[in-house]
């Protein structure tokens, strides 16, 4: 499996090209730039020019990068025109490293959590995606998200509404369960009530009921790790328990439901 790591793992420490030659030497080349003030400070160009010339550097496939999360007075979905457009300018202040670096995709956030869902969201959707890529051409993940707006179903109804090319789904493991297909994943674990973004194991998930659904579904895309804490150490024992257990998963699925007492899916699970 192809396994990635989020800056998001240095809080609001000052993102430097220090910090992710850490994640290089823990053997993580595939990274998700998590562009959320004030760590990764994209609004300083020599900030994301010193960024752009280690990843050069280093030789590292280009990274990924999660566009900015909702503040107060911005908002990509907000019914008032000024925090619309607020949001929109600071996402693509946040693409302009793309001028610099190319990136993988970018992972956005529809909504804040348990917001309900109204059709007027899918126009301010629509108008947000649409700049994000005329401004960089870069490919959009929708991530879910405990809302009634970025579930796997309204997402792919948003897809099939906007007829918008190169729109993928980024899930994340803390954000409910799998009920898709995505094109991407975001690895962390919660205690059940929050969203503790802790390291794989370290909450109450039962990872290899996760892995059994992600090796039924024939996931091909990243897994990236994207925990609140600078235990890179822990994000590679992480990487090492899942590897373990795809690989028990790949070797015969019914033995790995036997030792891990799952239960035997439902045959739609399997079609």
């Amino acid at each position: 499996m192809d396994f990635g790591i989020s800056t998001s793992c240095f809080g609001t420490a000052p993102l430097t090209p220090d910090l992710l030659e850490r994640l290089r030497l823990k053997g993580f080349s595939d990274i998700e730039l998590y562009s959320v003030l004030p760590g990764f400070n994209y609004h300083n160009r020599s900030v994301v020019r010193a960024i752009a010339r280690w990843f050069a550097d280093v030789e590292l496939p280009p990274p990924s990068l999660h566009l900015p999360v909702e503040r107060p007075g911005e908002d990509i979905l907000s019914s008032r025109p000024i925090e619309r457009q607020r949001a929109l300018d600071e996402l693509k202040r946040s693409l302009e490293l793309c001028d610099l670096l190319p990136i993988r995709f970018a992972v956005l956030h529809l909504g804040e959590p348990r917001r309900q869902f109204d059709f007027v969201v899918f126009d301010h959707a629509y108008a947000a995606i649409a700049v994000i890529q005329s401004f960089s051409g870069a490919r959009v993940l929708l991530e879910t998200l405990p809302n009634d707006i970025a579930t796997f179903d309204r997402i792919a109804e948003f897809r099939n509404a906007a007829q918008i090319p190169n729109i993928g789904i980024c899930y994340d493991t803390g954000h409910g369960e799998m009920d898709g297909q995505p094109d991407a994943i975001h690895l962390n674990d919660n205690n059940g009530s929050g969203d503790d973004h802790l390291w794989p194991f370290e909450g109450t998930r039962n990872w290899p009921a996760l892995v059994e659904r992600i090796v039924l579904s024939e996931f091909k895309g990243p897994l990236i790790f994207e925990a609140n804490d600078d235990r890179i150490d822990k994000a590679a024992d992480s990487r090492s328990r899942l590897r373990d257990l795809f690989d028990e998963a790949g070797s015969s699925i019914e033995e790995f439901r036997l030792k891990y007492r799952l239960p035997a899916p439902r045959q739609e699970d399997e079609e």
